[in-house]
């Protein structure tokens, strides 16, 4: 039986051409061959000069396009990633609209806030515009969102500054994060309660700020309990008799030992932390009760982290039931290539027939993606 690819995320809604060079190249090469077996050759590190054409590898079965995940990264994708969603269903594939704000644009978004309270007590106009997409897609989930310590832009000197000469060093140079992160933690937090509480997945961008995401799980897990502790103590004196007021208490208690305090599925996409961090998120996870199944890491190709010596064991370290394929592409020219590049590159590293690795993923994507309510709790 023929496999099946699907890319977990990408952004070819942002491409010349949208989602139109993929389904071309998925009608004209599929099925496709991949080898059985990874190359034995390169067991150190990926490359990206060995990939699923290598015709020294003999194909022994087929891999075919699923569909893909298409995520937004400011309110003005918005509309072109519902086209291309609808493009993809229309041609027979799955496709998830994702909506949220990453953090390259998040300065963006918040200067242009037509309420002028970005740093204010009140909702801000882009979240709730968030919150109204999500409830009016119920197949939609939250992403991208994320936090970025590595985003710099740099800050111009004044006139009387000895350094603003053509012979400024490059390491000399003022900079800032293009958004600050405190205003980059408070709207990850906002979109990370949204997708709590409507109990959508969510797609998450981490740079250099895992100490900043690890506080911002329990800020949200915290804010979560809370909520549901006052709507427990209201519950308690809606009229229950002294009799009956027992049995209730127990009966909350076990019910807040399952409850979900942080989106009911996460997914951190192009992971580029070191292994000693994953044990501290999936603690910080288990505490709001979301279990390691439920808790998912993509590695594109398209990134330079992918080629690290270091990733092969870093993925080894995750494991197979919680890794996805994905492309992170703008362009869909080159996506299909790249899916293909992932799975191999999975292989390589965990040692794994390449139709394993392809079956076991397609599951990850249907457990991430599909296999959730999708309804707000009550």
């Amino acid at each position: 039986l023929a496999m099946k690819l699907f890319d977990c995320h990408c952004h070819v809604h942002l491409g010349p051409n949208g989602i139109a060079p993929l389904l071309n190249d998925v009608r004209s090469l599929s099925p496709m061959p991949i080898p059985s077996t990874a190359d034995p050759a390169n067991k150190a590190a990926l490359s990206p000069h060995k990939h699923c054409n290598d015709s020294s590898l003999p194909p022994t079965t087929t891999a075919v396009f699923a569909g893909a995940a298409i995520m937004s990264t400011h309110p003005r994708d918005y509309p072109a990633v519902d086209s291309v969603v609808t493009k993809l269903r229309e041609s027979s594939y799955r496709g998830v609209p994702c909506y949220g704000i990453h953090p390259w644009f998040l300065h963006e978004v918040l200067n242009d806030d037509n309420d002028g309270d970005a740093r204010g007590e009140g909702d801000d106009g882009w979240l709730v515009d968030l919150r109204q997409r999500l409830i009016d897609h119920p197949d939609s989930i939250v992403g991208e969102i994320g936090l970025d310590g590595a985003r710099w832009r740099e800050v111009e000197e004044d006139d009387d500054d000895d350094r603003t000469g053509g012979d400024t060093k490059i390491w000399e140079r003022k900079r800032m994060l293009s958004c600050p992160m405190d205003d980059q933690k408070r709207a990850f937090e906002q979109q990370l309660l949204l997708a709590a509480e409507l109990q959508r997945p969510a797609s998450i961008h981490v740079v250099r700020a895992w100490g900043d995401l690890l506080d911002s799980l329990d800020n949200v897990r915290d804010t979560m309990q809370r909520r549901h502790t006052s709507k427990g103590k209201a519950a308690q004196d809606c009229g229950c008799t002294e009799d009956e007021k027992p049995a209730l208490r127990r009966h909350k208690k076990k019910e807040a030992k399952q409850r979900l305090l942080l989106p009911p599925k996460i997914y951190f996409h192009a992971f580029s932390g070191k292994a000693g961090v994953i044990p501290s998120i999936l603690a910080a996870c288990e505490k709001a009760h979301i279990t390691r199944d439920n808790i998912f890491f993509g590695f594109a190709p398209a990134i330079p982290n992918f080629y690290s010596a270091k990733t092969p064991s870093i993925m080894k370290h995750i494991g197979i039931r919680q890794l996805v394929l994905e492309t992170d592409l703008e362009d869909a020219s080159n996506s299909w290539y790249d899916l293909k590049r992932g799975v191999e590159g999975l292989a390589l590293a965990l040692d794994m027939n390449v139709c394993e690795v392809a079956e076991q993923t397609h599951e990850n994507a249907e457990r991430l993606y599909f296999g959730y309510s999708g309804e707000a709790e009550r």
